[in-house]
């Protein structure tokens, strides 16, 4: 109904009541003063009344959006619908929050605000409302986080700052479901820390983050979306990262999630952002490769050609596989080309040094051959399976092996614990290494561990004995020996020896426990009894 519409039904009104009420004075006189004389001042009033309730409703609105901002401001929470949980940011971390707690902070703050006592309830709908649109996942930073992040896997975890942020930034892409056809190779060691940070990011942001995190390569696997992902040893020890994952998984995940959207992509990282070179030529050292071409690059780092046929100038296809798995370690890259294609590569490449029948490369050689071929000498000479050993020191066989290479005048030996670990999965697969350090079931003809101990504890034994005869003391006097005392006696016994071996602690209780059963008191001590022996 329009203006005009509307004055005409009024006037019709009033003309009806006119008419209506025509013979009743009383009641047309009452018409007359409601119109002319009561109705003017009723709306003025209405009016004036309208006016103060529109001016009371603005002020209050501007004070409700002055207070929500401030509020917000000044408490940053943020809200996952898809867990359907509240966050906290107090400007260093993000944490958990109760949203009872959240309900009791904005009420409480409202209270103290009284102008908008009246407006509690609204003014909590509309904040709990604006904090369930605030994603945690498009939340910013600030630089103590970032930087507390970024010191959290740097240098333990990442070489360098860029090489975290590219890392953070893989995580932030795989929790937006960015660029979900690349390929992420990672170590084998990180595994279980990517899968618990999985589980973590599951239950806390309901959102998975290690899709394009892989292991190992699959022949679908195009070389163009391949991107390698560098990561120090230290990842494969929970009890470096776990603490980490405990006490910043939040911080982490932010970051992440900041890192994808500052830099667009991870590839962006390092390409536009950073520009590192050997960081780009490490990262996409498969972009532009092709298998061939792969096995081309290995040829020219591993594999030198003699014109003289001799022993020394052949390649069994076993050490040649053992090579290439050299090549790929050097790299950081998984095992991307199988066997068969791998030697059907090498074959193409010396078809003319390829012997069939024997199944060697001829006039061919290695500079890394001549430690491996010493390396197993020495292991096939000095090593025997023995059951009743256990923990022989991936150390100790790099002494052992470099004292034997001495022995035998020769200079070539350079491997570190890594590399013998690496050589006995691959040459002796049966051979069992615990804990990348302790290798059981073995002895070494060139260190009697249990000899040692032997010697040591009888020389221990004749001193004392000794002693008590010296001063003809008595015999009832005589102490217990404590086995901490009797390792020591051990390690003074051997000390004068230069580049002499001892066991460990543990390995030395072990045998004591082992051989002098009967002698042994609170585990701690060994009896008198056997020094009278």
């Amino acid at each position: 109904m329009n203006k005009e519409q509307t004055i005409q039904e009024t006037q019709d009104k009033i003309n009806e009541l006119y008419e209506k009420y025509n013979s009743n004075p009383y009641i047309f006189s009452k018409i007359h003063n409601y119109i002319v004389n009561l109705l003017p001042n009723i709306l003025e009033k209405k009016q004036s009344s309208h006016e103060e309730s529109l001016q009371r409703i603005e002020s209050l609105s501007q004070e409700q959006n002055m207070f929500i901002e401030t509020f917000l401001n000044t408490n940053k929470y943020f809200y996952l619908p898809s867990t359907e949980k509240f966050f906290f940011y107090d400007g260093l971390h993000y944490q958990i929050y109760n949203e009872d707690d959240i309900l009791y902070n904005v009420l409480s703050a409202i209270t103290k605000d009284r102008n908008l006592m009246s407006w509690k309830q609204m003014t909590k709908v509309y904040i709990m409302k604006r904090i369930k649109q605030n994603s945690l996942l498009k939340s910013i930073p600030e630089s103590d986080t970032i930087q507390f992040v970024l010191d959290s896997l740097c240098p333990s975890f990442f070489s360098s700052k860029t090489e975290a942020k590219y890392f953070l930034t893989i995580l932030g892409d795989n929790i937006f479901k960015k660029n979900g056809h690349l390929i992420h190779f990672i170590d084998g060691k990180a595994k279980r820390f990517i899968s618990e940070l999985t589980i973590l990011a599951q239950s806390t942001i309901g959102l998975n983050l290690s899709q394009t995190f892989k292991y190992k390569y699959h022949e679908q696997h195009e070389y163009k979306d391949c991107r390698l992902v560098k990561i120090n040893d230290c990842i494969k020890s929970e009890s470096v990262w776990s603490p980490i994952l405990n006490q910043c998984l939040l911080d982490l995940l932010c970051v992440a999630c900041h890192y994808s959207i500052r830099f667009s992509c991870s590839d962006d990282v390092v390409l536009k952002h950073y520009r590192e070179q050997h960081l780009i030529d490490d990262i996409f050292y498969l972009k532009d490769t092709e298998p061939e071409g792969l096995v081309s690059k290995f040829a020219d780092e591993y594999l030198q050609f003699s014109d003289e046929n001799t022993t020394t100038a052949q390649i069994t296809w076993k050490n040649m596989q053992y090579l290439w798995k050299h090549f790929l370690e050097s790299k950081h890259l998984p095992t991307v080309i199988f066997q068969q294609r791998l030697k059907g590569y090498l074959i193409k490449k010396m078809d003319n040094n390829y012997n069939i029948d024997n199944d060697i490369f001829t006039n061919v050689y290695s500079k890394f051959l001549p430690t491996i071929q010493q390396f197993l000498q020495f292991w096939n000479e000095n090593i025997e399976q023995d059951s009743n050993e256990t923990d022989f020191e991936i150390e100790d066989i790099v002494h052992l092996f470099y004292k034997w290479t001495e022995d035998n005048n020769d200079t070539h030996a350079h491997l570190n614990d890594k590399q013998i670990i690496d050589l006995l999965s691959y040459y002796y697969p049966d051979c069992e290494v615990e804990k990348d350090k302790y290798i059981t079931g073995i002895r070494c003809k060139l260190w009697d561990k249990q000899l040692d101990i032997q010697v040591a504890l009888e020389s221990m034994r004749e001193i004392i004995c000794g002693t008590l005869k010296r001063e003809q003391g008595d015999v009832s006097r005589l102490k217990h020996i404590s086995i901490y005392d009797a390792y020591a006696y051990y390690c003074k016994y051997f000390s004068c020896i230069p580049n002499k071996r001892f066991v460990n602690k543990s390995y030395f209780e072990k045998y004591v426990f082992e051989n002098l059963t009967e002698y042994i008191l609170d585990e701690k001590f060994i009896k008198s009894d056997w020094i009278l022996l």
